[in-house]
């Protein structure tokens, strides 16, 4: 990759840490290796999670730092999510609001080399990101409830926070982490999303949107459970497309409750593509931790 002065952040608790070494086992297959530089942001993670992942990032040839946050905003949290989240919410303050990062979640795999991503233009906006396949739309799917009573217009586009590419001065002359934190203190019965929920707030509409390769779901598990509904979603994201999208993911999300790292995981390539990373993870630890 040429261009190492935009790191990836990823924030974590100890509960995320075996998927960050998994999601750069996937980095170094590309071809990326020491021009990558990982921030990891967290709350107190653990001495023995710190060694795993910094001893992943050594063998890969990653170049990785642990930034520990004071979390300065929190919401309700529910599932498989944790207070870890709201990190996201830290990165200007704790990083410093210069130049551009790109946020990844650490259920991602990068299967394409991230140089047309990192280079992209943000045509002025402070966020990059690609629209929620589940919630494409304000008043279509699960997000913000409230949103007639917020003022929040219908139809209008919603982001998935899990890929990010953040201007980071953009969004502190946007005040978009500060508006997100405030969002969460006034109406955090609202924030059905956590903090993506809050972002899409305080951008107001203003981000750019990014290709779907850069944040696809992968859905076909899914979908092909009996419970799976995607009927508030298809009029704007049809299934059929968001499936045809799977093939050709340059980042992969394994978004939702459902992980492929645990037991009960759906069948399908998706699955078996994380356990092919996650197999070689855990050689490496088998032959040299």
């Amino acid at each position: 990759m040429s261009n190492p002065l935009t790191p990836i952040v990823c924030c974590l608790d100890d509960r995320y840490a075996r998927p960050l070494c998994v999601l750069m086992e996937s980095l170094n297959a590309t071809g990326a290796h020491s021009d990558v530089q990982v921030l990891v942001l967290h709350d107190e993670l653990a001495a023995a999670s710190r060694e795993r992942v910094r001893w992943h990032a050594d063998r890969l040839s990653v170049n990785i730092a642990f930034h520990q946050v004071v979390p300065s905003a929190a919401g309700p949290v529910s599932g498989w999510v944790s207070a870890a989240v709201y990190l996201r919410l830290a990165i200007g303050d704790t990083l410093g609001y210069r130049g551009r990062v790109l946020y990844l979640d650490v259920d991602t795999l990068v299967l394409a080399d991230l140089r047309p991503l990192l280079l992209a233009s943000l045509e002025g906006a402070a966020i990059g990101a690609v629209r929620d396949p589940q919630n494409p739309v304000i008043g279509a799917g699960i997000a913000l409830p409230g949103w007639a009573e917020l003022g929040l217009p219908a139809g209008r586009d919603y982001f998935n926070s899990g890929v990010m590419l953040l201007d980071l001065p953009a969004c502190e002359r946007q005040e978009v982490f500060s508006r997100a934190r405030g969002f969460l203190a006034d109406h955090p019965e609202q924030a059905r999303l956590w903090d993506q929920d809050a972002l899409n707030v305080a951008v107001d509409d203003q981000w750019c949107r990014l290709d779907r390769r850069w944040n696809t779901f992968a859905l076909s598990p899914l979908a092909a459970q009996p419970t799976y509904r995607h009927d508030d979603a298809e009029p704007y994201a049809p299934l059929a497309m968001l499936l045809a999208d799977e093939p050709d993911a340059s980042i992969l999300h394994f978004a939702g409750p459902a992980k492929p790292w645990r037991e009960g995981y759906p069948p399908g390539r998706p699955g078996d593509l994380y356990r092919q990373f996650l197999r070689a993870v855990e050689e490496a630890e088998s032959d040299g931790r």
